[in-house]
């Protein structure tokens, strides 16, 4: 599969835990009330475990991007939910989140 076509179970999570911080600065913009806390995020990913292309004992996980779906019938595929603690992050929004 080719490397375009993926990425690693850690870049996701920390794209993620970036995206968070870019949406906490932002917040602090905000007038308070379009502020919200958020302590707990859920990702749920489709991922492949691949076999190091070196011939080691590792195990890569990959998650595959949309347009690799041709790629993904050849491979096994596993769902994988992760639950991120936050601690006590206040971002924003413009728009009314009640």
């Amino acid at each position: 599969m080719a490397n375009e076509n993926r990425v690693s179970l850690a870049d996701a999570i920390a794209a993620l835990r970036s995206e968070i911080r870019i949406a906490a600065a932002r917040a602090q913009s905000l007038p308070e009330s379009e502020r919200y806390k958020i302590t707990e995020a859920q990702i749920e990913l489709t991922v492949v475990a691949e076999d190091s292309a070196d011939g080691s004992a590792e195990v890569g996980w990959w998650i595959l991007k949309a347009k690799a779906g041709v790629a993904a019938k050849d491979s096994i595929t596993h769902k994988v939910c992760l639950k991120i603690g936050l601690g006590d992050v206040e971002v924003g929004s413009a728009q009314d989140t009640e």
